[in-house]
Parts: structure tokens; sequence; C-alpha cells
């Protein structure tokens, strides 16, 4: 390689890596600023509930959705995915509705979310991981949980009595076990800092996208499920930034498997050709724009479905959208760890 190749390719790496960290603490910007804004007042707190529900999370779902065409060899599983799942959800949730009502439905949504969020950032967090032999290698995956973990068992020992104005339950938890899950948290975290800071003293940093990456994971759970008393404001902090990262994952993922197709000559030529606000923005802009139509359709649906049922004397507005979000989850977890026409997806069990 010559020298001019040699400083290309390092400056296409650097700038990478700067659009990564953008990327990284642009979200994490976006939802604190959410927070402190719906912490602001009432009105503003719907404000930001319905910019989230109908700009990020109904998209979010139907992001996912485009992925199911990425499993297209296994017939079978696309067929059970799209049929038969959403059928035993909606048994499963009608069980749980004539059991425990709204508020045993609110308690599932609330603990397979928090753990949804942390098996997207576990998945994401592996695309940027490219150490190679470095001590403590499982340290950061640990932390990815166990943040999560000490916010769940720390709303449980608050004990919430409503969430988004409707009854939830949480397990009764005493204050020393999430004191002492608090404790291990925050020390893995300084144990980890510390080894970083070594790290950084004693060789250049070559893993900054993964660092930074796992950081605004601790932060934003630190932030939402635990400094955040308020639960309904804390779940939108972390559901904004989670909503945003999955949507750009998944853009992103479209992206590289259209220009997988180029030649490498091709690819940076591309990239070196200067474009138009208007061309830069075209690829994006129909994504998101795609996902929010098909987003809204799906969310009027549910919410017209439900209300069709209110009669049955059961909470069916929360069991139709939870069918879609519960089915989200499953459909996600299934898809990053299928292989694509014979390869392996980028990123498994996000």
């Amino acid at each position: 390689m010559t020298a001019q190749a040699q400083l290309a390719a390092g400056s296409g790496t650097n700038t990478a890596m700067r659009q990564e960290h953008w990327l990284i603490f642009g979200n994490l910007f976006a939802a604190l600023t959410a927070g402190a804004l719906a912490s602001w007042s009432a009105p503003m707190m719907l404000a930001i509930l319905y910019i989230n529900v109908w700009l990020l999370a109904n998209p979010h779902l139907v992001a996912t959705y485009t992925r199911i065409g990425a499993i297209y060899s296994h017939l079978r599983l696309r067929w059970v995915l799209i049929v038969v799942a959403p059928l035993l959800i909606l048994a499963a949730l009608t069980v749980i509705a004539l059991a425990y009502e709204a508020a045993g439905l609110l308690a599932l949504y609330f603990v397979l979310q928090t753990f949804h969020v942390a098996r997207q950032s576990y998945g994401i967090a592996r695309r940027h991981d490219r150490r190679l032999q470095v001590p403590f290698r499982k340290l950061p995956y640990l932390l990815v949980y166990l943040f999560p973990a000490w916010g769940y068992l720390h709303r449980s020992a608050q004990a919430p009595q409503s969430f988004l104005g409707y009854p939830i339950w949480f397990p009764p938890v005493p204050q020393e076990l999430t004191f002492a899950v608090g404790i291990a948290a925050i020390a893995g975290a300084l144990f980890w800092f510390a080894r970083l800071m070594m790290q950084a003293r004693s060789e250049k940093p070559t893993n900054e996208p993964f660092n930074s990456f796992v950081l605004s994971h601790l932060v934003i759970s630190l932030v939402a499920y635990v400094w955040i008393s308020d639960i309904t404001v804390g779940w939108l902090v972390v559901n904004v930034w989670h909503n945003i990262q999955y949507l750009i994952f998944v853009y992103r993922q479209r992206r590289t498997e259209v220009m997988t197709g180029q030649s490498s000559e091709e690819s940076d030529s591309a990239s070196v050709r200067r474009k138009s606000l208007v061309e830069v923005l075209k690829s994006p802009a129909t994504f998101f724009l795609t996902c929010s139509i098909g987003g809204a359709a799906l969310f009027v649906a549910a919410d017209h479905v439900g209300e069709s049922l209110l009669w049955l004397g059961l909470p069916t507005v929360l069991i139709a959208h939870f069918v879609l979000n519960f089915h989200h989850y499953l459909a996600d977890a299934v898809i990053w760890r299928r292989r694509r026409a014979g390869k392996p997806e980028e990123v498994s069990q996000c």
C-alpha cells in the first residue's frame, strides 16, 4: 500500500469514528433533553410523549418488520413469525389481563422493555467491538446488563403506583438488595473507567466507538432508572434513546447491504464525490418517512381494534398495542440471530 493510500485509509477511519461519536453522543443528548423537557411540566411531557410515539416508537416497530425479509431463506420461520407468533402473544396477554388486569400488563411490559433495551445495547456494542486481547474483556457487557437490572430493582423498591396513567405492579424488593446491586454496578463501572485510563496512557485508543457506546448506555440507564424519580419520565428518556438508536442502526444496516454490490473502487469514488444536500438526505428521509407512515397505520389500527372490543370488559386497547410491542421483541430477537442468504448477520443477539 502506498503512503497516499495509507493516508487516505487513515483519514477515512478517522471520519468514520467521528461520525460514530456524533451519532452516539447526539442520541444521548436528544434523550436527556427529552427528559429535561418532560420534567418541566405535564403538558410538555405529553408533547414529548406524542412525539416519541408517532415519530420514533411506531417507526421503530416498522423498522423491525422490514428486516423479516432478511430471513427469506427460512420460509417456515417467517410464517411462524408473521402468523402464529401474534396469535400466541394475543392469547397470553388476554390470560394476563383476565388474571391481573391493566396492572399485570404494564408490569410485564416494563420488565420486558427493560430487558429488550439491554439486549439491543448488547448487540450494538458487539458491532462496535474491535478489541483483540484485553484484560476483563467481558466486563463492559456485564455492565450493559447490570445497570438496567439495578434500575429495575430500584423501581421495584420505589413501588410506583401508576405508569403512563395506568396502575402498575412491581414485585416487592428490599432496599438492601437494590443498594447492594447499585454498589456492584458503580464499582464495576469505576474499575472499567480506570482500565480505560490506563490503556489510554499506554497506547493510542483503538476502540473508542465501543467505549463511547457502552458509556452512553450506562449514563442513560443511571439517569432514566435511578436518578429520575418519576417512572414515566424515566421510561420516556430511555425509550427515546432506544428508538433513535434502533432506527439509525437498521437504516445503516440496509445501506450497507445496498452498497455491498459495489466494488471497492466504486464505493470510494462515490464517497469522495460531492453530493448536494438533497441527494444526501433523500435516502434516510425515504426510509424514515416510510417507517413513520407504516407505524402510524399500525398504531391507528391497533387503537381502533382495541376500542371496538372494550365491551369485553378488558383493557383491550393495551392488549392490542402490547401485541405489536411484544411481537416486535420476539421478531427482533429472532431476526438478528438468523443467517441471511447463507451469511451470518452482522449483528447477532441484538
